[in-house]
């Protein structure tokens, strides 16, 4: 499992100083490298670099970080190179909204992938969790994705770059299955738990001969999701 972020619903990110001078709006951004052949990815929003260490691949921000509103430039650097590999022009972050950025593509062909994750309004039903994938193998054919957890189960159809929205599943063992139609086929179990929010990473690349990059599933906790009761 990779690293897990805790959260509360209403994000918004104060700069104040002795003389309690108004909260600045803001909005949670994640970011993440899911590009297989990126070493290091740096992400500028404006120019402005989110992440002080590049993200080697399959790392990500640990949790949202608090990113100033308004319509942004968003630029994918590599980090060895400092090349442009992916752009989005004049994104717009509202405030106190939860949003991922993916990184995504390979062989020179990258694109921000950037969702609001809507954890602002989003609940479980009582006792369940959330989950959501995306399906970030660059791959020309689409992937059939299962989600199964008690009684319940979630299948799409996926090509490369879908990201599904969360849905509430029963905790305990959570079956995840990827499949391309053409003899591969990905498994795995985790374990989720109630009031949490989780996304599923179905990441790799099919030509890979290196295990760390072939295709393969991973899972972040999104963070602890409750209602937002304090005033």
């Amino acid at each position: 499992m990779l690293l897990a972020a805790t959260m509360g619903l209403g994000l918004v990110s104060c700069m104040k100083n002795n003389d309690d001078q108004p909260e600045i709006p803001s909005a949670g951004l994640m970011g993440f490298n899911l590009a297989p052949d990126q070493d290091g990815i740096f992400i500028r929003l404006s120019g402005n670099t989110l992440n002080n260490q590049a993200f080697a691949y399959s790392n990500f921000t640990g949790g949202y970080l608090p990113v100033f509103t308004g319509n942004r430039d968003v630029r994918g650097i590599n980090a060895l190179t400092g090349t442009e590999i992916s752009t989005t022009a004049g994104f717009n972050f509202e405030p106190n909204k939860y949003l991922s950025l993916f990184v995504t593509g390979a062989d020179s062909v990258y694109s921000n992938l950037i969702v609001n994750d809507h954890l602002d309004t989003l609940l479980p039903a009582t006792g369940e969790a959330l989950v959501r994938f995306i399906q970030a193998i660059p791959d020309s054919a689409a992937y059939a994705v299962n989600l199964s957890s008690g009684s319940k189960d979630v299948p799409a159809t996926a090509p490369f770059n879908t990201v599904s929205e969360f849905s509430s599943m029963p905790v305990g063992d959570l079956k995840i299955s990827a499949s391309n139609g053409t003899g591969s086929t990905l498994e795995r179990t985790i374990q989720i738990e109630a009031s949490k929010a989780y996304t599923i990473l179905i990441m790799g690349n099919p030509a890979a001969t290196d295990d760390t990059r072939k295709p393969q599933i991973k899972f972040i906790v999104n963070g602890t999701v409750k209602p937002d009761d304090t005033e």
